[in-house]
């Protein structure tokens, strides 16, 4: 999806998300429509609408049944509705957005958007079987491909039909996106590197990037009252929710995400 003739959709009833995130599309170019109720849903299905998962009258599944497939469904997230997201996404979500809005992530989840699917393969310099290696420059372009091709391969060697899955996708997919975006500074010189472990029952997967690292100790929980208006951590605490183990190496430029069936 790309140009002018995109049609956004804000689905919330709470007005710091529907202005928030109107204001910060407004600074992408990008305008947008507010429902405030599902009564106020429009007739003809938008490009892309935003649905707040906190906001009982948004249902996710009405949604999808009421835009069609044609209409690419984001969820809302927040501290209170983070328990709702594989829920949400099973239920027809394919992406979504922490809240309070971060303008750098909205823009990486834009651009995501924009590239759509097509022109891209990630280099694959080899590995033993059981075993998945990927490299690729820090570009959103290849972000859909590769969590596809590490979900395709978990389901056929480690596990598959289960929530686990779903939770592999979300968790590889913003360790990628956090990796580009933090670590690499979508610098495209620089590249990330995924290996995976696939056993029956368990996947290992290590997202690396080129940057300096950071120290995962100093990052504020999300969760806290003081820090509930802070627009950093939440990427962290969704990976520790979603995943059965999660380190880093030394440097802090290293994830290594365990999940288990």
């Amino acid at each position: 999806m790309s140009g002018s003739e995109d049609t956004v959709l804000v689905c919330s009833s709470r007005p710091a998300v529907s202005e928030g995130l109107s204001a910060a599309l407004r600074a992408l170019g990008v305008e947008c429509a507010v429902a405030a109720s599902k009564l106020e849903w429009p007739e003809l299905p938008p490009t892309v609408a935003f649905m707040d998962l906190a906001d009982a009258g948004q249902p996710v599944r009405s949604a999808r049944l009421r835009f069609g497939l044609g209409t690419e469904l984001v969820a809302i997230v927040d501290n209170e509705s983070v328990e709702g997201l594989i829920p949400a996404l099973a239920a027809g979500c394919g992406d979504y957005l922490f809240f309070p809005i971060n303008a750098d992530e909205l823009g990486l989840k834009w651009r995501r958007h924009l590239a759509g699917e097509g022109g891209t393969r990630a280099r694959r310099p080899g590995g033993l079987a059981g075993n998945l290696q990927l490299e690729f420059p820090s570009s959103v372009r290849f972000v859909r491909e590769v969590v596809a091709e590490v979900v395709e391969a978990c389901e056929r060697l480690a596990f598959s039909g289960s929530r686990a899955t779903l939770n592999l996708r979300v968790a590889v997919g913003e360790a990628l996106s956090n990796a580009i975006l933090y670590g690499n500074r979508e610098d495209p010189e620089k590249l990330v590197r995924v290996s995976a472990a696939l056993r029956p029952g368990s996947a290992e997967v290590t997202v690396t990037d080129e940057g300096t690292g950071f120290d995962p100790g100093a990052i504020l929980d999300p969760t806290r009252p003081e820090n509930r208006e802070r627009s950093h951590g939440r990427g962290l605490f969704l990976l520790r929710s979603l995943a059965d183990d999660v380190r880093f190496n030394e440097q802090g430029n290293s994830i290594t995400l365990t999940l288990r069936d």
